[in-house]
């Protein structure tokens, strides 16, 4: 219980830092409605092709998203130098790095509200509790991923550099399950259910990897 207090705890002061500053949330709202734009009008869309472009552009605005939004998941910490008195307290490192973790997917989930009626719109992909879920569950994974590799490079002067490069390779597992899955919407077939399990499978191995190893990473 103490553990969850703690993430919890972790993940309302990046929340209400970010409420406050309101500086990722409409940057990162605007990167992945004008990629949506830019797409529309790059590739030759209709009732056709949508199918096969859409889950495409999808995971492709969300994993630029997601670099960013787990980047500056440990950006505070680094330019105060709190990090270490974080660290020091008697707090468990994995539930800071939940908390992290946890508060980096609230921000991205926030930018899906505003990309899935986006691809709706210049799409036709159809909103519906599925979609929700195949991309949801992929944030959680992604989440975990994304913030362990930020906290890795967070003292590093090219980390900007360095977390795409760690973090795409562990990133296509769920770029590939998760656009089976909206493809089998779009157009049909019965593996979306296959493709749900296998974004819950990498969720549960990559979860427990991540909280194994944050203590590890925290305390570099």
């Amino acid at each position: 219980m103490r553990s969850i207090a703690v993430a919890l705890a972790v993940a309302r002061k990046d929340l209400l830092s970010e409420w406050r500053s309101r500086e990722l949330v409409p940057a990162l709202a605007q990167f992945v409605v004008l990629a949506l734009v830019i797409a529309n009008f790059g590739f030759q869309v209709d009732s056709r092709t949508a199918p096969a472009i859409a889950p495409g552009v999808l995971w492709l605005a969300l994993v630029f998203a997601g670099l960013v939004a787990f980047g500056r998941a440990f950006a505070a910490e680094k330019e105060q130098s709190s990090l270490e008195q974080v660290i020091l307290t008697s707090a468990p490192p994995a539930a800071i790095f939940a908390g992290k973790a946890l508060a980096a997917a609230a921000l991205l989930v926030v930018c899906e509200a505003v990309l899935l009626p986006a691809l709706a719109l210049f799409f036709g992909t159809p909103l519906s509790i599925p979609l929700a879920a195949a991309v949801l569950l992929a944030t959680i994974g992604m989440a975990a991923l994304g913030c362990m590799f930020a906290a890795m490079v967070a003292q590093l002067r090219a980390r900007e550099v360095m977390l795409p490069l760690l973090t795409l390779p562990l990133w296509i597992p769920f770029i590939v399950a998760g656009g089976q899955a909206v493809q089998v919407m779009m157009g049909g077939g019965n593996s979306y259910g296959q493709a749900l399990w296998l974004l819950i499978d990498f969720d549960i191995l990559f979860l427990v990897l991540t909280s194994l190893a944050a203590r590890f990473v925290l305390d570099e």
